[in-house]
C-alpha cells in the first residue's frame, strides 16, 4: 500500500496572521518575552524548532527552553482553541489540495500528515478547511512527535506498520512538501519525496534539490496522482 504524508503549511493551505499571531502570544506568555519577537526562516521546521531558534535570539539557551516546551505547545493549541470558529476565514486552501487528497484515496493510497506542526495544531488547521477526511492522522508524524524534521519519515513508517500491517517499508512512503528540508526528510527516511513549487521556493530552487517528482502547483489533478504512484 501506498502511504502519502503530506506537509501542511505552503503545499495544502496557507495560514494567514491570525494563526501566526496565536503562536507569538505563546511562546511570549510561556517565555516571559517582551517587545517584538525574533524572526527566523520558518519553512519546513518543526514548531519546537522554530520556538528553539527564536528564543535563542532572546538569550534562551536549548537547555533552559526545553522543559518549557510542552507548556508552550499547550499554550499555542489553546489559543488556537480559543479562534477556532473564525480560523476558516484565515486559511487559505491552495489550488488543487482537495481533489487530489479525493483522488488519492479513489485510488487507494492510505494518507496522512508529515509537518512540523504540533499534531493537536494540524487537526484544527486542516479541520476547520474540512481538508482532514481522507487522512489518517494515526500515522502521520508531527512536531509533536520530534522537534528534528528528519526523525520523522522512520516515526510514520513505525506507526503505520502497527496500524496497516508490518510489511509496509520506507519505500512505500511518499512525502509531500514545498521545501527543500522536506525533501531532506523524505531522502534521510528512505521514502520517494515529491516537491510541489506552492510555497516560497521556486520550481527552479526546489529542483537543485533533487525530488523524484517536481510539481509547480496541485492544480493538475492527474499529474499530482502520477507523481505519488
Amino acid at each position: 500500500m501506498r502511504l502519502v504524508l503530506w506537509d501542511i503549511d505552503g503545499t495544502l493551505i496557507r495560514a494567514r496572521v491570525l494563526l501566526g499571531q496565536a503562536w507569538d502570544q505563546a511562546l511570549a506568555t510561556v517565555f516571559q518575552l517582551e517587545g517584538e519577537l525574533a524572526r527566523v526562516e520558518m519553512a519546513g521546521k518543526t514548531d519546537s524548532q522554530i520556538a528553539l531558534e527564536v528564543l535563542a535570539l532572546h538569550g534562551w539557551t536549548d537547555e533552559r527552553a526545553i522543559p518549557h516546551l510542552d507548556r508552550f505547545r499547550e499554550a499555542y493549541v489553546a489559543g488556537l482553541h480559543e479562534v477556532r470558529e473564525i480560523l476558516e476565514d484565515h486559511i487559505d486552501v491552495l489550488q488543487g489540495a482537495p481533489e487530489i487528497v479525493d483522488r488519492l484515496a479513489e485510488l487507494g493510497a492510505h494518507q496522512s500528515l508529515l509537518t512540523g506542526n504540533y499534531e493537536a495544531a494540524a487537526r484544527l488547521k486542516l479541520g476547520s478547511v474540512n481538508l482532514d477526511h481522507h487522512l489518517d492522522f494515526e500515522v502521520g508524524a508531527f512536531g509533536s512527535d520530534h522537534r528534528d524534521r528528519l526523525k520523522l519519515v522512520p516515526i510514520a513508517v513505525e506507526k503505520a506498520r502497527r496500524r496497516l500491517g508490518p510489511g509496509l517499508t520506507a519505500s512505500d512512503v511518499v512525502v509531500v512538501g514545498d521545501t527543500p528540508r522536506d525533501i531532506a526528510c523524505a531522502r534521510a527516511g528512505g521514502a520517494r519525496a515529491v516537491a510541489v513549487a506552492t510555497g516560497q521556493f521556486s520550481a527552479e530552487v526546489l529542483a537543485q534539490h533533487a525530488p523524484d517528482a517536481l510539481l509547480v502547483s496541485l492544480a493538475d489533478t492527474e499529474a499530482a496522482a502520477s507523481s505519488n504512484g
